[in-house]
């Protein structure tokens, strides 16, 4: 019999817990580089009477949440796939089973690799 088991709402949750913290870095990111590219394109004679955050701020809720969303969307369901991944070989491992636990690792060690791809196409 496995050690915990986890039901829908915690699964639900977890995963609105990663979806939110990959929109959260994204906002991050897109508000920094945002904010850099007004102020570089500013005339030099505005630059100090230009309000570059807030206008970012502006700029990024008005035209590009829903593209930061749909990034981290897709960030936190690669996330709930590997999350799960390691769930079942720890399930795996108190079943001593050594087979599908280094089946699992491999699989493991691939979603990693495909997520640090797609968080650097995504990032730029």
């Amino acid at each position: 019999p496995p050690r915990y088991v986890l039901d829908w709402r915690f699964a639900v949750s977890f995963f609105v817990f990663l979806w939110n913290n990959a929109f959260n870095v994204a906002m991050g990111q897109i508000m920094i580089a945002m904010a850099v590219s007004i102020w570089f394109f500013t005339k030099n004679s505005e630059k100090s009477k230009t309000p570059v955050v807030l206008r970012s701020v502006k700029t990024i809720i008005r035209y590009h949440v829903g593209s930061v969303a749909f990034g981290s969307f897709i960030i936190a369901v690669i996330q709930f796939i590997r999350y799960l991944m390691q769930y079942f070989e720890k399930q795996a491992e108190a079943q001593k089973n050594r087979v599908l636990v280094l089946i699992l690792k491999a699989v493991q060690c691939c979603i990693w690799l495909f997520e640090k791809c797609v968080k650097f196409l995504n990032k730029n």
